[in-house]
């Protein structure tokens, strides 16, 4: 039965595609962000929609001249994106080999970049931002809203699995912590009461889902989440109150595994399972010191052979007393340590920047919003919720091998469109030059 509503969607969607670009690039990043694929089990599960809308895409940019609303400029952004995969592909080139992830992990990477550095050149105002923003919404909500739905069916019974593109039950509380910043901005800004109501659900039920997952990376995440849109938000009251009923929902709704789970958080030194993550660190580390410019290659670490030679060695956390591991070719568990052990010093530093680069262009977007006046407010806004979805993949990240989402990408991305768009309006309001 899904795979007959895939394909009739598919009469719907691909008609769709070729008579708008715009469409078809939507529909590219929804393909990605919702890994349809993984949902169904017969005859359609093998089709490439991902590639099939970006294939679109890139032929009527070519074919169609109007496609493009805007010349590419070469913004810090697109510049650091570009270094950044050239770089992979350095790093791909040299890595150890037998790497089974390598040139599917690089190709993934290129392919995200490709779709970012797209997206300020077909989206030049408001109204295509604010596309972009409920495509990312209604693809991400679709998994919160699933998983919250069998938690509250469940009587809070339902550990929820992530799909095998995004990893394991850690994984997918990072994707629901990231979407939740997206879902609250279109709660505010939806133009009608009931699209309002409607992401107020998905809110709900995403947050839900975050607790489903049993994930502990998740709950430190989202009390950074939580504080985030209290400290940030221009609605203090409102996010305070969120927040609030948050907490409540969390408090009434939680199953008494779940909060057992939680408080190991406070003994972290004493988790195997932690103590493991460190020596995985310890062994990225290694690799890097020994290929400080390359690194290993992508997933160097989950190479047996990569492992087995490097797990004595000190790197970087020598004087950290870590456990013998007894298996090998583990993952790094942490976004840091995956590109230092597969990219080497130089990679992590491409990778830092990208980061810091986009907490100062939220700065930015904010700096042109109070020159261009308040009716530009809701891009501050959105660059907030944009900031706080990163600041979630920085600090859940930080104990996950998630380096190369596609997500943090797009908001790093539509963080530096917005700030053309108001570029552009504020060069638009400035008197002309005295000849």
């Amino acid at each position: 039965m899904r795979d007959l509503v895939a394909l009739g969607a598919m009469f719907f969607f691909v008609p769709m595609a070729f008579m708008s670009p715009f469409s078809a690039y939507l529909l590219w990043g929804w393909g990605g962000l919702i890994a349809l694929n993984f949902y169904l089990f017969g005859f359609m599960s093998g089709l490439p929609y991902v590639f099939i809308f970006a294939l679109i895409t890139l032929a009527l940019a070519v074919l169609r001249k109007d496609t493009i609303r805007q010349a590419f400029e070469p913004n810090r952004t697109a510049v650091l994106m570009i270094l950044f995969v050239v770089h992979g592909l350095v790093c791909a080139l040299l890595a150890y080999p037998g790497l089974e992830r390598n040139w599917e992990l690089w190709g993934n990477v290129a392919k995200t970049v490709l779709f970012c550095l797209l997206m300020p050149m077909l989206a030049n105002d408001r109204f295509r931002i604010h596309a972009i923003v409920v495509m990312m919404a209604l693809a991400l909500s679709f998994h919160g809203v699933l998983d919250g739905l069998k938690f509250l069916a469940s009587g809070g019974a339902h550990n929820a699995q992530s799909n095998p593109k995004f990893g394991d039950n850690n994984h997918l509380s990072l994707i629901l912590l990231m979407a939740l910043p997206i879902i609250y901005y279109l709660q505010h800004y939806a133009a009608s009461r009931l699209a309002r109501w409607a992401f107020l659900g998905a809110l709900v039920l995403t947050l839900l889902a975050v607790m489903a997952t049993n994930s502990r990376a998740g709950l430190v995440g989202l009390l950074v989440v939580g504080g985030a849109v209290v400290l940030t938000t221009r609605r203090r009251w409102s996010g305070l109150a969120s927040v609030a009923l948050a907490a409540v929902l969390l408090t009434q709704v939680a199953p008494e595994d779940w909060t057992n789970r939680m408080q190991t958080i406070q003994s972290a030194e004493e988790d195997a399972s932690f103590m493991g993550r460190v020596t995985a660190w310890k062994v990225s580390s290694a690799i890097a010191v020994a290929h400080p410019f390359a690194g290993g290659g992508f997933r160097a670490l989950q190479s047996i052979p990569v492992w087995d030679q490097f797990k004595s060695e000190p790197g970087l956390l020598g004087f950290v007393d870590t456990p013998v591991l007894n298996r090998s070719g583990v993952a790094a568990h942490s976004i840091w340590f995956e590109v230092m052990g597969d990219l080497g010093f130089v990679g992590l530093f491409l990778f830092v920047a990208l980061l810091v680069n986009a907490f100062l262009t939220r700065r930015q977007v904010w700096k042109l919003v109070r020159a261009n006046g308040v009716s530009q407010r809701w891009a501050g806004d959105l660059a907030d919720m944009l900031g706080i979805s990163l600041l979630a993949f920085v600090v859940t990240g930080s104990t996950l091998s998630a380096a190369y989402f596609e997500l943090p990408y797009v908001c790093m991305m539509l963080l530096e469109t917005v700030k053309q768009h108001q570029l552009h309006l504020s060069r638009a309001s400035s008197p002309p030059l005295p000849a």
